[in-house]
């Protein structure tokens, strides 16, 4: 029983997710601003690691 409630409610968030990122309104703004902020993630992961290795 609990097994079934976690799996439908992973299901329900994959199914909002997909909802918010292909909205037909603001679906392409959001990937755009998800994909930056990725991207400046990445970037400071980068050089974090630059700086600390010997």
């Amino acid at each position: 029983m609990r097994f079934r409630l976690t799996r439908w409610m992973m299901w329900m968030a994959l199914a909002a997710a997909a909802m918010y990122f292909f909205d037909p309104d603001r679906g392409v703004q959001r990937r755009q601003e998800l994909r930056a902020k990725i991207d400046s993630y990445r970037r400071a992961a980068e050089r974090t690691k630059l700086e600390t290795s010997p």
